[in-house]
């Protein structure tokens, strides 16, 4: 086990399980110091629909999401996406790859599809890291999103607390 897991599984132990979610906020600013300041942090999120799609071979199965966050010089967006999502036999892995859309109060939309890999760790938290690539024929303010990659970082943790950031790949 890694020594950042070790601390980490200390620090909640001692601490519970804020000092967790600041231990995770670290990870996010180091993220940050190669990336720049994220371009979109995500500030609420529901599943809005969730289906099995098999139980056979590997677990399959397809979640629909509806988000809300701050887009960097936008301001307020929605996001709204399904990833279909394979869960490996062996393990605590998933691999994710779905299509969404980031839509601003004035109508404007750009779409992405995104790829993830995500793990459940130590502590119980979800975490899925992976690419989307946007595209928009806009003009306005989702113009600086066609064809730019984002890098992603979403958690779920027990509690219910759910986060997400998104950084351009420059």
């Amino acid at each position: 086990m890694t020594t950042f897991f070790m601390n980490l599984l200390t620090i909640s132990f001692v601490h519970g399980l804020e000092s967790t979610y600041d231990k995770y906020l670290q990870i996010n600013t180091n993220l940050t110091e190669l990336f720049g300041e994220p371009i979109y942090k995500e500030t609420e999120r529901i599943t809005s629909n969730s289906i099995v799609l098999d139980v056979d071979k590997n677990i399959r199965t397809q979640d629909s999401y509806t988000a809300s966050g701050m887009l960097k010089g936008v301001g307020n967006v929605t996001d709204k996406s399904t990833f279909l999502t394979t869960f490996q036999r062996e393990g605590n892995v998933t691999t994710s790859n779905g299509n969404g859309i980031f839509t601003t109060v004035d109508g404007e939309i750009a779409t992405y599809i995104g790829q993830d890999l995500g793990m459940i760790d130590e502590n119980g938290v979800e975490i899925f890291r992976g690419i989307q690539i946007f595209q928009t024929e806009s003009n306005g303010k989702l113009s600086f999103l066609d064809n730019l990659i984002g890098l992603y970082e979403y958690k779920n943790w027990p509690d219910g607390k759910k986060t997400g950031m998104i950084w351009q790949w420059k």
